[in-house]
């Protein structure tokens, strides 16, 4: 028998890109040592004017070349490493063509910018105001010279996004190291909200929830891959024991008794709906999955009492969403026809 508690990961395709060419930010943790050098940061208007503006110039022009669909404007930034890799221009060509409708339209704000010197040799970790009162860490390398890091943010969508811009100072100038573009806030909130949503929900004994909701959170865990919450040991321990304790508890597959012909419930997931996020329920269904059968009834049945043996689970919003296969879905590799239907909550 085989047990699923969360089935599949790909709930929400967020948008990310990056194009890194050198390993001058290391992206984990795991090289910072006793020895680690000195590390000199200054943020925001801690900058000299005259270093900022000159950042803010190019930011402006890569940002106006994505709009333009102009790869050719962040080819020719890239420090001289960047530009002879031969995988650069297929690389930015490639980002550009997916960012471009993202970048028409969307304006985008300075949200923190960096400017980081580490004296020596070896790995610095630099520790960086965040985003409401939290903080992000990061490894740099040192030897390398002035680092300076743009986070330009947009907002007041569903999903807003976040641009860093990496450069280096060299003699010809401040250069592109690394360009990234990742999700910053879904449905108003940072990772670090939802990541106290799920505690909140947690703590009130909706287990299954929380760690779907730490599902989302996972998905954009990082501004970008080399920027961290100060946090993120704190949620993926919580994330790690919660789905533990929670594929104790609750085994699947399991069969809908309640229900007529018992539908036996495979696993769960989550999506936004009308971008709200909702529960999904994936079970097995003895009905064709054609229109005009009575699937409808029986995902109903199935949500009259989803709550008792799942607690918390009908607690995200106002809908609870069923995905009904003809047999469970256990092969990744095989496309499954199956039947999405939406149940209403009652409270």
């Amino acid at each position: 028998m085989v047990e699923m508690f969360i089935y599949g990961e790909n709930f929400m395709r967020l948008f990310k890109i990056t194009i890194l060419t050198i390993a001058l930010i290391a992206m984990t943790y795991s090289a910072y040592c006793a020895n680690a050098p000195e590390a000199v940061t200054q943020v925001d208007g801690e900058i000299a004017s005259d270093i900022r503006n000159a950042i803010h110039a190019i930011n402006n022009t890569l940002c106006r070349s994505m709009q333009d669909n102009r790869p050719g404007v962040m080819m020719n930034m890239f420090v001289e490493e960047g530009r002879n890799d031969p995988n650069l221009e297929a690389s930015v060509r490639s980002t550009y063509e997916q960012l471009g409708q993202l970048a028409k339209g969307t304006p985008f704000n300075m949200f923190h910018e960096y400017l980081i010197d580490v004296k020596g040799a070896g790995v610095a970790m630099v520790t960086l105001p965040g985003d409401n009162g939290n903080k992000f860490n990061m490894s740099v390398e040192g030897g390398k010279g002035s680092i300076f890091v743009s986070l330009l943010t947009s907002s007041g969508n569903f999903k807003d996004l976040v641009l860093c811009f990496v450069y280096l100072k060299t003699k010809e100038g401040w250069q592109l190291f690394n360009f990234n573009c990742g999700v910053y806030k879904v449905d108003g909130k940072s990772p670090i909200q939802w990541y106290e949503e799920a505690r909140k929900m947690y703590d009130k004994g909706w287990i299954v929830p929380a760690m779907q909701m730490m599902q989302l959170v996972k998905s954009f865990v990082r501004p970008a891959p080399f920027i961290a919450y100060d946090k993120e040991k704190e949620m993926f321990d919580f994330f790690k024991a919660g789905g533990t304790e929670a594929a104790k508890r609750y085994k699947f597959p399991f069969k809908a008794a309640w229900v007529k012909n018992a539908p036996v419930i495979c696993g769960l997931d989550i999506e936004f709906v009308q971008n709200k996020l909702a529960p999904v329920v994936i079970y097995v269904t003895k009905y064709p999955l054609a229109r005009g059968v009575p699937i409808q009834e029986e995902v109903d049945a199935i949500n009259s009492k989803i709550e008792k043996v799942i607690p918390g689970i009908t607690q995200m919003t106002d809908l609870v969403v069923y995905r009904a296969f003809t047999e469970p879905p256990l092969d990744q590799n095989k496309d499954y026809k199956y039947r999405t239907v939406p149940s209403k909550v009652r409270k």
